[in-house]
């Protein structure tokens, strides 16, 4: 695993920048008048993300990601960014600790277990009433057929356990199975991608 994150820090950023650069100011468009709150990026890879939200004016940025290859990606280039490397299903961080948690493409390639574990996680680290926007794949009834099949190419190119854990994610409808209603408020969906990738903004409740 850490050989296939080392991989990953060098090629990730020239390799999916045109497609996640839309996804990325459509985070930034969707947080922009929460310049001022305490953002944490959980499984941040190479902290682009973060990186845009820094250079447009946010302040309070954190993030984590258990590959210390990643995170040396992620420490180039901005100093104002607050970088652990941590579990993203023990952070060890406080409760309630920041306003929005943002998680992105990093759901659908864990097992079940984890995921469980990374949304609970991410609840207790968030406040009542924060923000949680998840960037993952959807198929459904709105996904182009190219996309999917895109998608799932790309997902399997990247391993056997990984094209698994995808698989068993959209097997088990994605995030309508991990955001339960008793703890979690959907209050907007923006579909991308041929329509094979939603950017979902939860309330923590």
């Amino acid at each position: 695993m850490n050989d296939e994150y080392n991989f990953m820090a060098k090629i990730y950023d020239p390799a999916f920048y045109f497609a996640l650069n839309p996804i990325r100011k459509a985070v930034l468009n969707e947080l922009y008048q929460h310049k001022d709150n305490a953002i944490i990026d959980i499984c941040c890879g190479t902290g682009n993300q973060l990186k845009m939200l820094a250079k447009n004016g946010f302040k309070n940025l954190s993030c984590l990601d258990i590959s210390e290859s990643m995170l040396q990606v992620a420490k180039n280039g901005n100093s104002q960014l607050k970088i652990y490397q941590k579990d993203a299903t023990n952070t060890e961080f406080d409760g309630e600790a920041f306003d929005i948690a943002i998680i992105s493409f990093a759901l659908h390639e864990k097992d079940r277990k984890t995921q469980e574990k990374m949304i609970n996680e991410t609840f207790r680290i968030v406040r009542k009433g924060g923000l949680i926007l998840i960037v993952d794949y959807v198929f459904d009834e709105k996904t182009i057929t190219i996309g999917r099949i895109g998608i799932s190419m790309v997902e399997r190119i990247a391993g056997k356990e990984h094209f698994k854990n995808f698989r068993n994610y959209i097997k088990h409808n994605g995030l309508i199975s991990l955001m339960t209603p008793d703890r979690f408020k959907l209050l907007k969906e923006e579909w991308k991608l041929m329509n094979g990738v939603t950017l979902s903004t939860y309330q923590r409740l």
